[in-house]
């Protein structure tokens, strides 16, 4: 580094630190960036995206304006008053005054990132002590790399910018220009002009290139692609300091020289990115946000299962989701090694070159872009497309949502080759206005919960006990989803005579006590309330946020999870249930705060001591009724759950992926059809898991967008008043 590039990084740092526009400039990034970063953790809280790449992601559009307000100013300043003509009277070189500002002001860049790193690691920790464990500076610094890799780049644009022109707005306005509006432009016009490029293409490379570093992918065509930019953006800013020596008609041939080869440089300069693209590689980084950690369900079934299990990628290794399919594979493959149990060999098919083992694919019914699972004789496929859904510019993140729900898949492909060919049967109530297993509505659809179901392998049939004399043989349980109307006399004899010689019986329990099978409920042991449950412990206000939850097979698994209720109704035991051999057992229980308000229309929402019941209250109960007696035997117990919320697994509560709704479901299920094994929980071990309610969002928000930004702005007008900069 020469002297004339030391003095002017130190004289450009030292205006840019005690600056009020680098105040405010700093503290709006971090208002911004932390704001946006718990909005994108609420959002993703129970899904598998990295929180390292959710902290980086909303950072990432918020960085060219932060470079453009730094280095708006840095030379189009100088240009406007004469100091750069000035300057540039002594023997200095251009490059070393703008590659000194650069450096100048990147170094603030470097500045805010590490200040935006606070947020993960002391605000988000200190009202999140579940992830105190998982949250690490190491965890998070490929990540911050990544951004200071942009940073860069935008810093270098920002300064060309202001080498162009006099005015510091409109170098901030063009900066911005390039910056931001080009870039999403282009990546529109792109993909309308080829539609197809949005299977590769589903964000705009600079975003997937921070989620693919947040996650441990280093792309070489990456890190060339913002270098050459860099380097390019610098060249043209010496090349637009050089011109202010180029004045009058003299000068008119070396000036059109310039831009001459400026424009080769960029031509140049795109060849570069094109010949890194062409030859680009990858490694992956020993990061703990890369793991593939999988849910203790798919490590039991693993565990459980015996025998060689071979698993065929057929798919080629140039498609987008080629690294995230073969990374879970690798993961599936790496945890049956530890549990000891099947022994699992992966495979790769790319239809492109395995010709003769494609065709033996094609020919058992196998489609291109899927995997087929195989033990002995029995083969299992599963398309790609059932969960590959998020596509970036090279594949799946290893983040994204897909993943879990691809780890869900294969677990319970490899289930159903290790149980028998046979499959249970639930049968749904139909004609009492209950939610339907085959709707598809966003809201209160059940079709999200039914395809889990059919993945581990139910059939789903539906019942009219107004025309069929009498529950199914077949039956393995019978769901009564949210019945709104009640059943008649004549399907309430029916059932409860089904019930009395063993049958499984699922309620999600309507708001009304008498509808649906409410009054038959009351006979077998189980009361639905005339109350809904109001709790402090709260996501959206109307929504009860439950942790308590019982010893008892469905919800032993579940230790530290979280449930949602969005209208729930408190449960608890009549008389029936006290009778011999008559087991009942409060599944999940409401926090001691909660109580059951009988006027929910009303607000504020104030108890009644005298007339409404306080907490805890019970949300799920579990009741059995002659427990002890083998499934071999013909009059196995009676055994029924009922929930108290209607649209406890609609696909709207579902789409709320930081709840363990799913596993309660399911897990009630497998305890209703006898199949215990099934009840481990399905959720990833690397799933994101705040444990915080609205209380706790509201703080930690306040943290990352009011008090850090606001300690930032205090100290960054302090040094500017010690200055003399701010009178």
């Amino acid at each position: 580094m020469t002297r004339t590039l030391r003095v002017v990084f130190a004289r450009t740092f030292g205006r840019l630190a005690p600056s009020p526009s680098t105040a405010v400039a700093l503290a709006g990034f971090l208002a911004l960036a932390g704001g946006f970063f718990v909005r994108a953790l609420f959002r993703g809280e129970g899904g598998t995206m990295p929180v390292a790449a959710l902290w980086a992601v909303a950072a990432a559009p918020f960085l060219p304006a932060l470079a453009a307000l730094l280095t708006m100013r840095l030379l189009a300043d100088e240009r406007a008053s004469g100091r750069l003509d000035l300057l540039l009277t002594a023997p200095v070189r251009e490059r070393d005054i703008v590659v000194g500002k650069l450096l100048g002001a990147f170094a603030m860049v470097v500045l805010a990132i590490a200040l935006y790193l606070l947020v993960p690691l002391f605000v988000l920790p200190f009202f999140a002590p579940a992830l105190r464990d998982t949250l690490s500076f190491a965890v998070f610094l490929p990540a911050a790399l990544a951004l200071a890799l942009q940073g860069m780049l935008w810093c270098a644009t920002g300064l060309l910018a202001s080498a162009c022109f006099r005015h510091a707005a409109s170098a901030a306005f063009a900066s911005l220009l390039l910056m931001l509006a080009l870039p999403h432009a282009l990546f529109a016009a792109a993909t309308a002009w080829a539609p197809v490029l949005r299977a590769h293409y589903a964000s705009i490379p600079f975003e997937a290139h921070i989620i693919d570093f947040a996650t441990g992918l280093v792309s070489f065509a990456a890190i060339v692609f913002y270098v050459a930019l860099t380097c390019f953006a610098v060249f043209a800013a010496t090349k637009a300091v050089a011109g202010v020596r180029m004045r009058g008609r003299a000068a008119r041939g070396l000036r059109s020289s310039t831009l001459f080869v400026t424009a080769l440089a960029f031509v140049f300069t795109c060849l570069v990115v094109a010949f890194a693209l062409r030859l680009d590689f990858s490694f992956e980084l020993p990061v703990r946000a890369a793991e593939v950690r999988m849910s203790a369900r798919t490590r039991q079934i693993l565990a459980d299962a015996q025998g060689d299990v071979s698993v065929t990628c057929f798919l080629s290794r140039r498609a987008p989701s080629f690294r995230a399919v073969s990374r879970l594979l690798r993961g599936l493959e790496a945890t049956a090694q530890r549990e000891g149990g099947a022994h699992l060999k992966v495979d790769y098919v790319d239809p492109r070159w395995e010709y003769a083992q494609s065709v033996d694919l094609v020919r058992t019914g196998a489609e291109e872009g899927s995997l087929v699972f195989r033990r002995g004789n029995r083969r299992i496929m599963l398309p790609l497309g059932d969960f590959l859904s998020v596509s970036t510019n090279q594949t799946l993140t290893v983040g994204s949502d897909a993943l879990f729900a691809g780890e869900a898949a294969c677990a319970s492909a490899l289930l159903r080759l290790a149980l028998p060919a046979s499959r249970e049967v639930v049968y749904w109530t139909t004609g009492h206005g209950e939610a339907s297993f085959d709707s598809y509505d966003p809201v209160s659809g059940l079709s999200d919960i039914a395809r889990d179901l059919r993945r581990d392998g139910y059939t789903l049939e539906k019942l009219d006990l107004t025309q069929a004399i009498t529950v199914p043989a077949d039956c393995a349980a019978l769901v009564v989803a949210g019945a709104r109307e009640p059943f008649s006399r004549t399907e309430s004899t029916r059932l409860e005579g089904w019930l009395r010689s063993g049958g499984r019986l699922f309620v999600l329990a309507a708001p009304t006590p008498n509808a649906g099978v409410g009054a038959l409920l009351a006979d077998l042991g189980v009361k639905v309330m005339p109350y809904t449950v109001i709790s402090p412990r709260t996501l959206s206000g109307t929504d009860v946020v439950a942790r308590d939850f019982a010893e008892h097979a469905i919800t032993r698994p579940l230790a530290g999870s979280t449930v949602v209720f969005e209208a729930a109704v408190p449960l608890a035991a009549t008389a029936a249930a006290q009778a011999e051999g008559t087991t009942f057992t409060e599944l999940v229980r409401s926090d001691a705060a909660a109580w059951g308000e009988s006027e929910p229309a009303v607000r504020p929402w104030t108890r009644d001591a005298s007339t409404e019941p306080g907490g805890p209250l019970a949300l799920a109960v579990a009741l059995e009724r002659g427990g002890g007696v083998s499934r071999d035997v013909a009059l196995r117990p009676t055994r029924v759950v009922v929930v108290g919320d209607a649209a406890f697994v609609s696909n709207g509560a579902l789409v709320q992926r930081a709840n363990a709704n799913r596993d309660v479901f399911l897990n009630s299920l497998a305890w209703l059809a006898g199949l215990d094994a099934l009840t481990a929980p399905r959720t990833p071990g690397n799933a994101v898991e705040t444990g915080m309610d609205r209380a706790g969002w509201v703080r930690t928000a306040v943290g990352a967008v009011a008090a850090l930004p606001f300690a930032v702005l205090f100290l960054g007008l302090l040094a500017a008043y010690r200055k003399g900069r701010l009178i």
